[in-house]
């Protein structure tokens, strides 16, 4: 591949891969894996270091945005670059895992100094980098080294790429067999995990909101009461005296009750038009006295002036002897019911945050908002010199979407990158007071990273090392056994290869193994045997092919020398009729030697057509016999003809008849009877000839049925005319009629040939 196609080709595979990564899918909640490295890394080997690291900078390109920071970015392109070349020799994943042996500790170094993370969640997000190249990268060395693949890429691969083991394709494979549902078990226990934490933060948080509702609501109400006792213990003096009482008569009362009473911190009355008239402590900020103040523009004295009725006030800055966030229970003075000023108790929020604060877990935070969302107390954060208010907050837009009680999350910093966004995510859990629209937070960091996932990762890593420390010697136990029998068949093809015929992969010992590699071992010994079978026949065919040359050459050298011999005595004048008859009759011989050679010919070529015509086949039998046995005065012909009636191809029968009846005289070469006998039986002909000479021998008939085979292997017979394709040609003609022919061994020596032809009334189909 050239330069500016393998730029070509890298701009396109990173932009591809840019555009995956912005879709990242979630592999733990909080830990995502980006897809476009999964076209990065097969793509490595091809593009080379440079195409690599450019492609791989195009893709990664996009974590700097959704992660905040340019380490992985700085990763992915060193990974490209490192990766493109070190495919030179070695395949995908001994490159990644290579270069993942020293970018594990720079990431996690990068991430604790550049984005300020723990040690823990920098080895998570470092691992799950990790885990984003190794998994594509043992993907892409397992399609690789498909058959399919390497046919297509093979002038594009590396020479390291170009070859491999068994061993190494049988490893990645199993790794990858095993990595998958580890993965998947791993995916699914993280996420358990996940969601059982989840559920654990919920109900503790919802537990502990529930019971600082109570804690709370206990001493809200015990402080109500309180200022309603004061406020009826001043009325009954009031009544009884017939007089206000003086600011000392007050302050001794207060004195008492603001010593007696563990929900407040001072205790006050003031009269009607919103002055203090006493105060116990008295001093206020700076040691100051502080009867005399005017309250009337507290919202509580409006609001018990104008509903007569004890009540819990919001969350103010105190001004008197309260410097930060105050509330205050109030009651009316009411004398027969006319409102003559109000008794208040300032509420120990510093106590009820202690109180809080004893009741919480490790890492939760506790927060009592008023209905105007301003924090009384913050157990996280020290008070300050006013209420705290939540309204615009992220914390307030997540209340105002909760229920009065339940349970969520909120992002508290969702413009912050990914990995800072997800570990400022917090968990909520609210619980409503007796006094409307007060609110019990109990709030939980979520700390993804630190938590769960940490803990997930950490054992599916461990995992996923266990199972490829597993891997190497198992896939070398199976690599023994897979190529223990492959390597018997190429040793024995090699040696066959060389000349050796008897060579057999497995022999008589029975290898065990997979079945698949037995059926190949015997199932190459089988071919073997078959080989060196038909090597055999080979052999044999070639020598009956020289014989039956010689032969062939020898039966027609004898009449062409006697035409040629006769031939020269022919003088005008001096032709006599002894000649011309026995030309005739070498004339005749040359042309069914000839017509044997062409119907072998025609029937190896499968173009032997018969034409089958109505036939009286006795009279073709009588034809044929008597005109052969003319020339061997010698012999008697016997025959014994039915009338048979049928279809059949009547040339063709005529050279079955003559051969049947040319062998039994050639084979009788001392003379003897030839009988032929035809009969009709239902569905067929019998046709028989039969003579009285040699016989069959040993070795029986069939024998002879085979081309270039003749009776002259026979030892009693040494000077038969015939190139010992006759019967050949009878069993084809016979077969292709749909009948059989065989010989059989007379009683008192001598041969019978048996013919059985199917018998139709009506022509054969096409």
């Amino acid at each position: 591949m050239s330069g500016r196609a393998r730029f070509a080709w890298a701009l396109v595979v990173g932009l591809l891969g840019h555009a995956l990564n912005r879709f990242p899918v979630e592999f733990i909640p909080g830990i995502d894996i980006l897809l476009g490295f999964f076209l990065i890394i097969p793509a490595a080997p091809l593009l080379g270091p440079w195409g690599a690291g450019l492609a791989a900078g195009i893709a990664g390109s996009v974590t700097i945005q959704l992660w905040g920071h340019p380490w992985a970015f700085i990763s992915a392109v060193a990974e490209g670059v490192t990766l493109g070349a070190l495919t030179r020799r070695y395949w995908p994943l001994q490159a990644d895992g290579l270069y993942w042996l020293g970018g594990i500790p720079y990431l996690v170094v990068s991430y604790m100094l550049g984005i300020d993370v723990s040690a823990m969640s920098a080895l998570a997000i470092a691992l799950k980098q990790a885990l984003n190249s190794l998994l594509p990268a043992l993907l892409a060395q397992v399609v690789m080294m498909s058959p399919a693949v390497r046919a297509r890429l093979w002038p594009l691969l590396p020479k390291g790429m170009c070859t491999f083991s068994l061993s190494s394709a049988v490893s990645s494979t199993l790794l990858l067999a095993l990595t998958l549902p580890l993965l998947m078990v791993g995916t699914l226990e993280g996420r358990s995990r996940y969601a059982a934490e989840r559920r654990r933060l919920d109900d503790q948080g919802l537990a502990t909101a529930h019971l600082l509702a109570e804690t709370v609501d206990a001493e809200l109400a015990a402080a109500q009461a309180q200022t309603a006792l004061l406020a009826s213990v001043v009325i009954d003096w009031w009544e009884r005296e017939g007089q206000r009482p003086t600011q000392t008569t007050l302050e001794g009362l207060l004195r008492d009750w603001a010593y007696h009473s563990v929900f407040s911190i001072n205790c006050g009355i003031g009269d009607s038009e919103g002055r203090l008239v006493a105060l116990w402590p008295p001093l206020g900020v700076a040691s100051k006295p502080v009867a005399g103040e005017d309250f009337s523009d507290r919202a509580y004295f409006q609001d018990v002036r104008r509903t007569r009725a004890p009540l819990v006030s919001s969350v103010f800055a105190g001004r008197a002897t309260v410097t930060g966030p105050v509330m205050v229970a109030v009651a009316p003075l009411l004398l027969q019911q006319r409102f003559e000023g109000f008794a208040s108790l300032a509420i120990n929020l510093p106590r009820m945050r202690t109180v809080a604060q004893e009741r919480l877990s490790d890492g939760q935070r506790a927060l009592l908002v008023d209905p105007d969302g301003n924090v009384a107390f913050d157990t996280g954060a020290d008070p300050g010199p006013k209420p705290a208010s939540i309204r615009g907050t992220h914390l307030g837009e997540a209340l105002e979407q909760m229920p009065p009680r339940g349970t969520r999350t909120y992002e508290a910093d969702p413009l912050a990158p990914t990995l800072r966004r997800t570990l400022a995510t917090r968990h909520l859990a609210t619980s409503d007071l007796l006094q409307p629209g007060w609110r019990i937070v109990v709030e939980h960091p979520m700390s993804y990273l630190e938590f769960s996932f940490v803990g997930a990762y950490r054992a599916l890593l461990a995992t996923l090392a266990m199972a490829l420390l597993l891997s190497i010697p198992v896939s070398r136990m199976l690599t023994r056994m897979l190529s223990r029998p492959v390597e018997a068949v190429s040793d024995a093809a090699g040696r066959m290869a060389a000349g050796e015929r008897d060579v057999r992969a497995f022999g008589v010992l029975h290898r065990s193994g997979a079945h698949e590699l037995e059926q190949l071992g015997l199932a190459f010994d089988e071919m073997a045997a078959r080989l060196q079978r038909h090597l055999l026949d080979v052999e044999r065919a070639s020598e009956a092919k020289s014989a039956f040359f010689s032969i062939a050459s020898h039966e027609l050298k004898t009449p062409l020398a006697t035409l040629k011999l006769r031939v020269q005595r022919l003088r005008p004048g001096a032709v006599r009729q002894q000649d011309l008859d026995l030309m005739d009759r070498q004339v005749d011989r040359l042309a069914r030697l000839v017509n044997q050679l062409l119907d072998v010919s025609e029937l190896a070529s499968g173009r032997l057509a018969l034409a089958q015509v109505p036939l009286e086949l006795s009279t073709l039998v009588r034809r044929v016999a008597e005109r052969r046995a003319a020339s061997a005065p010698q012999h008697r012909l016997t025959l014994d003809l039915e009338p048979v009636e049928g279809y059949w191809d009547e040339p063709r029968l005529e050279q079955v008849v003559y051969n049947l009846v040319d062998n039994a005289i050639r084979y009788s070469p001392e003379g003897g009877p030839v009988e032929v006998v035809l009969r009709k039986q239902p569905g067929e002909a019998l046709l028989e000839v039969k003579d009285r000479g040699v016989g069959l021998g040993p070795r029986g008939g069939e024998e002879l049925f085979t081309r270039a085979l003749r009776g002259s292997t026979l030892s009693t017979i040494s000077r038969v005319e015939g190139m010992g394709v006759g019967l050949y040609l009878c069993r084809e003609i016979i077969t292709r009629h749909g009948g059989t022919i065989h010989l059989a061994s007379r009683d008192g020596g001598g041969t019978c040939a048996i013919v059985r032809l199917p018998r139709s009334d009506s022509p054969p189909a096409d």
